[in-house]
């Protein structure tokens, strides 16, 4: 029996590894101006010692960037079919106790993508 609750443990631990390292992705579309077809915007959020956001346009990666270690917010622009694409992202650090005492840090983070200077939308992970 404790075998079994080992191998079990030990499965639940390589589940949270794995989950905990995975990226998120969030996306929206751009119509643009002048009556093109439509294009799909994603912001790819990647774990890691830095959190890394990548924003793709019709699966063309645009911009990347990370948030600095001592700040709370960048600013990245690129381009994509001539059109200027700007990435804004600002972090939000909450710090608590838990029951037991512990103190707990929890980032959240938003990330604004505009082309050419109008929001396509934000992006809350």
């Amino acid at each position: 029996m404790k075998s079994f609750i080992f191998k079990y443990q030990f499965i639940l631990f390589i589940v949270f590894l794995f989950i905990s390292g995975c990226s998120s992705t969030q996306s929206s579309i751009y119509k643009p101006k002048n009556g093109g077809d439509a294009w799909q915007v994603n912001v790819v959020k990647k774990a890691g010692l830095t959190d890394e956001f990548v924003c793709t346009i019709d699966g063309t990666e645009v911009i990347k960037d990370s948030f600095p270690m001592i700040g709370d917010n960048f600013t990245k622009t690129g381009e994509y079919k001539g059109k200027k694409v700007q990435m804004n992202g600002f972090r939000t650090s909450n710090t608590i106790k838990d029951a037991n005492g512990n103190i707990v840090s929890n980032d959240t983070y938003q990330i604004r993508v505009f082309i050419d200077d109008n929001l396509v939308d934000k992006f809350d992970f």
